[in-house]
């Protein structure tokens, strides 16, 4: 919902498929078509969140692999920017369901000998759990693409980016701290 973006108005609201769906077919790809990368893909990708899903469900196929460690504490299921100094225009996020790390560890999970990578995120969406999860598994790559809209605070104020540089930065150093060999594009 930038002042200049036409993305909400011609692709409607962002929506995300069941995390199960998801994992199922990484999982096939992974094992009947021998891909050997992952690649999770999405306008604002990072920003993920199915809320059909309940962490408490059982997946419909025991051979779904999904998050063990859940990345988001039970007694946490609110949803987190990447430091203070974000801001999300959608009231409606947070509650209970799958998020962005909840996915990146499922296909994780699928095999250590599979690569999971994502691109086309958003910098208010990279919480603490999804950088510890970088840093922790081998198979998910330390590779972020960081979109940078501009270096003035007041512009990004006027583009309603909702963050400042200063926040920005901020992310970068957080993101460096997590991951020391992060390759950042």
């Amino acid at each position: 919902m930038c002042s200049y973006c036409v993305v909400p108005f011609t692709r409607g609201r962002e929506r995300s498929r069941e995390l199960d769906t998801i994992v199922q077919e990484s999982q096939q790809l992974f094992e009947t078509e021998g891909v050997k990368e992952i690649v999770l893909l999405g306008q604002n990708v990072n920003s993920y969140h199915d809320k059909k899903s309940s962490r408490s469900q059982e997946s419909s196929s025991s051979s779904i692999i999904m998050p063990v460690s859940s990345s988001l504490s039970s007694s946490s299921l609110e949803y987190k920017t990447s430091n203070p100094g974000f801001t999300n225009m959608f009231k409606l996020r947070g509650g209970s369901g799958y998020y962005f790390a909840d996915l990146v560890e499922a296909v994780a999970n699928i095999s250590p000998e599979l690569r999971v990578r994502f691109t086309s995120p958003h910098p208010k969406d990279y919480p603490p759990e999804l950088l510890h999860l970088m840093a922790e598994r081998n198979n998910v790559c330390n590779q972020l693409h960081m979109p940078a809209q501009s270096g003035s605070s007041s512009v990004l104020k006027r583009m309603r980016r909702g963050y400042s540089r200063e926040a920005y930065l901020q992310l970068i150093d957080d993101v460096r701290a997590t991951i020391p060999d992060v390759a950042l594009s």
